[in-house]
């Protein structure tokens, strides 16, 4: 009897090792919709160059909170902390200075001749998640050195980190609010099986510093966790972490659509999230929960968040593969590609293909399979009406639409073209 359930054990690992990844987009709309990712879904690589130069963006221009672990989810750096919170900001940034070397000044590293024993497993986990940032010091303290001292960020990035992590650790983890944002951006950077794979090295590493009672002990085990994630990977997840403090989960989406404009390879990512996963990367602020049950992942979220691919083009019903994202050099090249819109439907771009967006965007953002839609002819001519018009209502100038909107940002104007849509077809613009 052990023996066949052993075997039967040792066949479910199996089985479950080999299992596709799958994505399943749940709008609380009919059946949700289900991706298999293509073999393709890369993570979207983040260099040094663009990972300082978004950090010092972020810093310079946006205000960042702070999580305390006995507070709410988020409460401001400059508010005073009990003593707890204070032990906690001071092992934080000790952490950030590494383990002492002979001779190192105590109060700027973790000591060796400290006692780690009388630690939490909240604060042995962000001991070890510090350390294996250990790489992105250098990149960090650049960012942030004319602003505010790096032991102080990578507090505030170390306490997201910490959070998420303990989450990732359970057996079927479940993120909700700030935490299911991180992870729809890890999911859109990374790819659906690198995700995975962080989520399994955030497991050992849980398991390794709860067990760990020196010093070395947690060390090595930040090492295996830097080790499973890489550079690359840990880049990513800084920034995950920095968009969400920095939006401090009350400015809403449209906010979190401004913060979001400022990640580095943007449109590649955007490309990615809607081919591989199927989720508008702009609306990524509106993503209420995710939840990893074996190798599916099920991700709760409005219809507007969803990927035009997803709803029409290339995503269908569960167990349907989408078509992957694809993008042309010119409007042609697509309509050479694709055909026609369909039987009494017109192409329509989302983001409109006029000079002042095809320089600021190039062509490859404009005429791609997230961009340009089927719409009816007449849809598409009323829409078309609507930004040649003046409607100052809206704009509060005498700019006709058009005008007014190509001033702003590529994720601005998509979002505002599906409302305009919606609004047009509903007849109330």
């Amino acid at each position: 009897m052990a023996t066949r359930l052993t075997v039967a054990v040792l066949l479910l690992a199996l089985l479950n090792a080999c299992a596709t990844p799958r994505v399943r987009l749940d709008t609380g709309q009919g059946e949700p919709l289900e991706y298999r990712p293509p073999a393709s879904n890369k993570l979207v690589k983040v260099d040094t160059e663009a990972f300082e130069e978004a950090l010092t963006r972020w810093v310079l221009n946006l205000p960042l909170t702070l999580r305390s672990p006995q507070q709410g989810w988020l409460v401001r750096v400059s508010y005073p902390g009990d003593d707890t919170d204070t032990r906690w900001k001071r092992l934080m940034s000790k952490s950030f200075g590494g383990l002492c070397e002979p001779g190192q000044r105590r109060e700027n590293c973790l000591s060796l001749l400290d006692d780690m024993m009388g630690l939490s497993e909240w604060d042995k986990l962000g001991v070890a998640l510090g350390l294996s940032i250990d790489p992105l010091k250098e990149s960090i303290a650049k960012a942030v050195e004319k602003t505010l001292a790096p032991q102080l960020f990578y507090t505030l990035i170390a306490t997201g980190l910490v959070t998420w992590a303990v989450l990732a650790a359970n057996p079927e983890p479940v993120f909700t609010k700030a935490a299911a944002i991180i992870t729809a951006l890890l999911l859109i950077y990374l790819g659906v099986k690198t995700f995975l794979e962080v989520v399994d090295a955030s497991r050992e590493l849980k398991w390794g510093t709860d067990r760990a009672t020196t010093w070395k002990e947690l060390e090595h085990a930040s090492q295996r966790f830097a080790n499973r994630v890489g550079p690359e990977v840990a880049r990513v997840f800084v920034l995950a972490v920095t968009v969400v403090v920095s939006h401090g989960m009350t400015g809403g989406a449209a906010l979190m659509s401004s913060r979001l404009s400022m990640l580095p390879s943007f449109s590649e990512a955007a490309a990615a999230g809607a081919s591989g996963i199927g989720i508008n990367l702009a609306n990524v602020g509106q993503v209420s929960a995710v939840a990893v049950m074996g190798s599916t992942i099920v991700i709760s979220l409005p219809a507007t968040a969803v990927a035009v691919v997803a709803q029409g083009m290339g995503g269908a019903a569960a167990g349907v593969s989408p078509v992957g994202f694809r993008s042309w050099g010119s409007f042609s090249g697509l309509k050479s590609a694709l055909g026609s819109a369909g039987k009494g439907k017109q192409w329509h771009h989302v983001v409109e293909q006029t000079p002042g967006n095809h320089e600021r965007f190039g062509p490859h953002a404009l005429h791609n399979t997230e961009n340009v839609i089927p719409l009816e002819e007449g849809l598409h001519t009323r829409v078309s009406a609507f930004y040649s018009s003046i409607r100052r209502d809206i704009t509060g100038s005498s700019l006709t639409i058009r005008q007014w909107l190509g001033t702003q940002s590529y994720e601005a104007q998509r979002e505002f073209g599906l409302l305009a849509i919606q609004n047009i077809r509903q007849g109330s613009w």
